[in-house]
C-alpha cells in the first residue's frame, strides 16, 4: 500500500464534518425553532406538534440497526446520499404541509436520514480510516456540529421571522440536500483501501514473510455481532449510554429550571449558550483526553463531572454566575455521550461488525430521550420543581458508574466474550 505526504483522511474528515454540520447542527439543532410559528399557523398545540420529534426518536431505535448493517455492506457514498434524500428532502417538504399529521409521517423518513448522516456516519468513517487520534478525530467532528448549529440557528430565526416557515424549511432542507450530496461524492471515500492506503496511524511491519499491517494502539479483537449482542459487556454499555444520556437530556428542561431559579428568559439563554460552548470545548478535549487516558478513565471522570453539576443545581441558590458555571459543566458531560460511544465500542469489540454493533449501541441515547425527557416534565407538572429529577439523575450516574466498570471487566478479548457469571 502507498504512502503519500498528504493522507486522504483529511478530506474525508472534511465531508464528515461538512455532512454531520448541516444535518445535525442545521436541520435538527433548527427544528425547534419551526414549532412555535408552524403551531401557530397550522393551529395546533406545540405540544401536539413536537410528537413528531418523538416519533422520531421511536424510529430512530428501531432503524439504527439495520442502518448499520447496509453502511456496513454498502458504499458510504450511496448510504450518504439515501441518508439526503429521506432526511434533507422530508424536512424541505414540509414546508408544503397544511395539517400536523403530515409532520408525523415525515418524520418517519427524516429520523431514516438522520440516523445514517448523524448517529453512523462520522464514527464509522473515522474509525475506518483513522487508527491515531480517534478520540480526536471524534471529538473534532462533534464539534462542528455545534459550531455549525451556532450559525444555522440564528440565520434560521432571522429566515422565519423574514420570509416565513415555509420558505424556510425550502432553504435549510435544500441548502443540506445539496451540500451533503457534493460532499459525499467528492469528498467520502468507503475504506482506505479503495485509495490505496493504510489507516492513517497504522503501520506497515515486515517479518520477513510478508507485509503486515500494524494497527497502532489496538489489541487483536474481532468479535462477531452475533457473539457481541449476547454478550455481557454490551448490555452493560446499553444501559451505560441510556444513564449516561439520561444525564444529558435535562438540557432540554434547564430553561424552565432557571425559572424556578428565578432567572429570567434571557439569563436561561445566555446559560444554554453556555452550555453549547462547553460542548463544543468539550467534544475535543473529551477526544483527546480518551486517546492519552484511555476510555475507562475518561468515563469515570465524566461521571464525576455530572455528580459535581447535578449536586451544584441541587444546593445553588439564584446566582446566574453559579448557573451559567453549572451549564458549562454540563455541556462538559453531554459532549461526551457521542464522543464515547464509539470508542468503547471499537474497544470492546474490534472492527469485525463494528457498524452494526456501533448501531445496536447508539440506541441507548435515543430510548433516553424517548422516555426520560416527557418523565422529568411530568415530575416537574406534579411537584412544580425538579428536585425528584435532579436525584434521580444522581442515581443514574451512579448507575452509569457501575456499568461501565462492570462492563470493562466483562470486555472481550480475543479469547471471546465473558457472560454475567463466569465458572
Amino acid at each position: 500500500m502507498k504512502k503519500t505526504g498528504f493522507h486522504y483522511c483529511w478530506l474525508v474528515l472534511a465531508g464528515i464534518i461538512l455532512i454531520r454540520g448541516f444535518a445535525g447542527g442545521g436541520i435538527n439543532m433548527t427544528s425547534g425553532l419551526f414549532l412555535a410559528p408552524v403551531a401557530a399557523d397550522i393551529g395546533v398545540g406545540i405540544g401536539s406538534l413536537s410528537i413528531y420529534l418523538s416519533i422520531t426518536s421511536i424510529v430512530m431505535v428501531l432503524w439504527l440497526p439495520t442502518a448499520g448493517k447496509l453502511i456496513n455492506k454498502y458504499d458510504i457514498r450511496i448510504m450518504a446520499v439515501i441518508g439526503a434524500v429521506l432526511q434533507a428532502l422530508s424536512f424541505a417538504a414540509m414546508g408544503l404541509m397544511h395539517h400536523v399529521y403530515a409532520w408525523y409521517l415525515l418524520a418517519v423518513p427524516g429520523a431514516m436520514g438522520a440516523s445514517i448522516l448523524v448517529s453512523l456516519l462520522g464514527p464509522i468513517l473515522i474509525n475506518r480510516w483513522f487508527t491515531k487520534n480517534a478520540g480526536l478525530m471524534l471529538g473534532i467532528q462533534m464539534a462542528f456540529v455545534g459550531l455549525f448549529g451556532a450559525v444555522l440557528q440564528p440565520f434560521t430565526s432571522v429566515l422565519i421571522a423574514a420570509d416565513g416557515w415555509r420558505y424556510s424549511y425550502f432553504i435549510i432542507g435544500g441548502l443540506t440536500f445539496v451540500v451533503v450530496i457534493a460532499a459525499a461524492i467528492l469528498l467520502l471515500r468507503n475504506k482506505p483501501e479503495d485509495k490505496g492506503l493504510l489507516p492513517y496511524g497504522a503501520e506497515i511491519e515486515d517479518g520477513g514473510t510478508g507485509a503486515e499491517v500494524k494497527v497502532s494502539n489496538q489489541a487483536a479483537i474481532e468479535i462477531s455481532e452475533k457473539e457481541a449482542i449476547h454478550s455481557a459487556s454490551f448490555f452493560l454499555l446499553l444501559f451505560f449510554m441510556i444513564a449516561i444520556t439520561g444525564v444529558g437530556v435535562f438540557t432540554q428542561h434547564i430553561p424552565t429550571f432557571g425559572g424556578t431559579r428565578g432567572l429570567t428568559i434571557e439569563e436561561t439563554g445566555r446559560a444554554l449558550a453556555f452550555a453549547s460552548v462547553g460542548n463544543a470545548i468539550g467534544s475535543v478535549a473529551i477526544g483527546v483526553i480518551c486517546d492519552r487516558i484511555g476510555s475507562l478513565k475518561t468515563c469515570f471522570g465524566i461521571i464525576g463531572l455530572g455528580l459535581i453539576t447535578v449536586v451544584g443545581f441541587l444546593i445553588s441558590g439564584h446566582s446566574f454566575f453559579i448557573f451559567g458555571l453549572l451549564t458549562f459543566i454540563h455541556g462538559l458531560v453531554t459532549s461526551g455521550i457521542m464522543v464515547l460511544a464509539p470508542i468503547l465500542t471499537i474497544t470492546f469489540y474490534g472492527k469485525k461488525d463494528y457498524e452494526k454493533i456501533y448501531a445496536k449501541v447508539s440506541m441507548g441515547a435515543p430510548l433516553a430521550s424517548i422516555i426520560l425527557i416527557p418523565v422529568y416534565g411530568f415530575i416537574y407538572d406534579l411537584t412544580k420543581n425538579y428536585t425528584m429529577v435532579l436525584i434521580g439523575m444522581i442515581v443514574l450516574l451512579l448507575l452509569a458508574a457501575f456499568c461501565i466498570a462492570l462492563g470493562w471487566k466483562k470486555r472481550c478479548t480475543s479469547a471471546g466474550c465473558p457472560a454475567f457469571r463466569t465458572k
